[in-house]
């Protein structure tokens, strides 16, 4: 039996109507559609026809130059043609055409007609009033005043005067009393000798509640004096605080900023004893606290009693209230260090 040999034969396809065919015979290159090709050898080159609908089948031999003649005059000999390529060809669509909607027409406003620009008012001046007298009393000796109906007022200053006796000495104790509360508060406690005619004054703060007041004078055989008034809205005397003056006494207004290292410098004389003392209560208008400054004391001097005191102000309208000076001289002195 005999062993047949497989067939070689590799078909490739190098472009749109040509073909190579690669075989143990050698290389055969077709070229042309289906049905009408030109096929070329190593034995040259052939025009292979075959159509179903004609019934025309030709084989040629021709040269290798009149290759493509042939195979056109063999596709119109069978009339068949290829048909045309037919660009495809895209209908236009409509553009779209977006509709522009035009906004409402906006329907005039009426104007608002125009205001008168605000004059600028200046800031007011403050309203300052004078002193009112709530009492004017003399008398002499111990004794007990009738009653005083008397408003509310913070600063409520009691100016006294005591005479001096036929020695030359001189006394005065006064308190007053508030009928509603009952509370007696003492404002005056003085005594001093080798008094000249003139004799011994000055003057304390207490501040009112309101009511009913009347006085009650002790330790006394001589003439005496008392005057009250409300120094509420009384205008500052001054800008800064630079004082000297002697006795126990409340100041007048002073016009004090704002100022965290407020120093208060101080100084008070010794008597002939060498003995200085000195209290100092500062007191803002429109405020019921009195903070101390000074509470000093001493004794054997031979030179006046010194010192500073911090107080921080938070500006406006002060003034002092200064007691136990056994009538020597004080001086007090402001600055503001910050």
């Amino acid at each position: 039996m005999k062993m047949r040999k497989p067939k070689f034969k590799i078909h490739k396809k190098i472009a749109p109507g040509m073909r190579v065919t690669l075989s143990k015979k050698g290389i055969t290159t077709s070229i042309g559609p289906k049905g009408s090709k030109v096929r070329v050898d190593s034995k040259g080159a052939k025009v292979v026809k075959t159509t179903k609908s004609k019934g025309c089948l030709g084989l040629f031999s021709i040269a290798p130059g009149l290759v493509i003649a042939l195979v056109v005059l063999a596709i119109l000999a069978c009339g068949e043609t290829a048909p045309p390529t037919r660009e495809a060809t895209v209908a236009p669509t409509a553009a779209l055409v977006r509709e522009t909607t035009e906004p409402p027409e906006a329907e005039p406003t009426e104007m608002p007609e125009p205001t008168d620009t605000p004059i600028p008012t200046n800031t007011p001046e403050p309203v300052y009033i004078e002193p009112v007298v709530l009492a004017d009393i003399e008398g002499a000796g111990e004794s007990i005043t009738d009653n005083f109906e008397w408003p509310e007022c913070q600063k409520a200053v009691f100016y006294w005067t005591a005479f001096p006796s036929s020695y030359g000495s001189a006394s005065l104790i006064v308190y007053l009393h508030n009928v509603e509360t009952g509370h007696d508060m003492s404002l005056v406690n003085e005594f001093a000798m080798d008094v000249s005619g003139d004799g011994i004054s000055g003057a304390a703060l207490q501040p009112l509640v309101g009511g009913k007041y009347y006085f009650s004078i002790e330790n006394t055989n001589e003439a005496w004096l008392l005057r009250v008034e409300c120094q509420d809205g009384v205008a500052p005397v001054a800008s800064g605080l630079d004082l000297q003056a002697s006795g126990n006494t409340v100041t007048d207004n002073y016009e004090l900023p704002a100022c965290n290292k407020s120093v208060f410098a101080w100084s008070a004389e010794p008597d002939d004893n060498g003995t200085a003392s000195l209290v100092v209560y500062l007191c803002k208008v429109g405020e019921d606290r009195c903070p101390t400054l000074v509470n000093e004391f001493a004794m054997d001097l031979t030179e006046p009693l010194r010192g500073e005191a911090l107080e921080a102000l938070s500006g406006g309208i002060y003034f002092l209230a200064i007691t136990n000076t056994s009538g020597r001289s004080w001086n007090i002195h402001w600055e503001c260090r910050d």
